[in-house]
């Protein structure tokens, strides 16, 4: 397929794992998913907690589109340091997953996980946590409104990705027009899915020194979202602070 064909110039994989959770005394466990004729693999690290609003809590984490899960130990550390559970996973193609990036592949290969946090850690639907970076945030989504999740946190996400592809290229050549990763229309379905069942939470988060996506589009997004919080730090490496840190877990408390 011709869109299959162009999102796959959307990723910048990153095949070496640099370090793993050991290097900052996390304990995991190395997760390997077969689907057909490719393997997924993540990180799933159990949590400690003894605070109701992360106890028996999870974090499906969905990375952004460059590097792999070894350039993601800031959000691990923190996560396990609140007392979270979390599975940080590898599109197809980055780290040790096979496969290319397409969003339909991301999104086949982030629903194995989350089935594998029902079928084998045995998590229910109400206390798994989507949280999505940058293109993560649309591919979380997506799959949100798949799975009907409880909580849904997008950080640093555009409304839809043709919209940044114009800025850079400054003309909008029709046939990006196949191109998918439209995350204000998955929120408008998700807010839709809520007015039938109002157990379902969205929250955006974005930097006011994102140097990538303008705060516009998390404006537009939090009008079918129930929270709205901005913080510092650039795209790719935001503040997680003592207020960061109250923040989302108000929005999941």
């Amino acid at each position: 397929m011709i869109k299959d064909f162009l999102e796959q110039f959307l990723f910048f994989p990153n095949k070496e794992i640099k370090k793993d959770p050991s290097s900052i005394n996390v304990i995991y466990e190395n997760i390997y998913i077969e689907d057909k004729t490719e393997k997924y693999h993540g990180w799933y690290i159990q949590g400690n907690s003894k605070n109701s609003i992360t106890q028996n809590k999870c974090i499906l984490f969905f990375h952004g589109n460059a590097g792999n899960i070894s350039f993601r130990m800031n959000y691990i550390e923190k996560f396990h340091e609140l007392g979270f559970s979390s599975l940080f996973f590898d599109y197809p193609g980055f780290g040790l997953s096979t496969g290319i990036s397409c969003e339909n592949s991301c999104i086949k290969c982030s629903e194995s996980f989350y089935h594998y946090l029902i079928n084998d850690k045995k998590f229910l639907m109400k206390d798994i946590i989507f949280y999505g970076e940058s293109i993560g945030g649309s591919i979380a989504s997506s799959l949100a409104n798949i799975c009907n999740i409880k909580y849904l946190i997008i950080q640093c996400t555009f409304t839809d990705i043709k919209e940044i592809i114009k800025n850079i290229v400054s003309y909008n050549f029709s046939i990006m027009n196949n191109i998918g990763f439209e995350t204000l229309e998955n929120l408008k379905l998700r807010n839709k899915l809520n007015k039938l069942n109002k157990k379902m939470k969205t929250m955006v988060i974005h930097s006011n020194d994102d140097e990538l996506i303008d705060n516009k589009h998390s404006e537009i997004l939090s009008q079918f979202a129930d929270v709205l919080y901005t913080c510092n730090g650039n795209h790719s490496n935001i503040n997680i602070d003592s207020d960061f840190i109250f923040n989302l877990l108000s929005f999941i408390k």
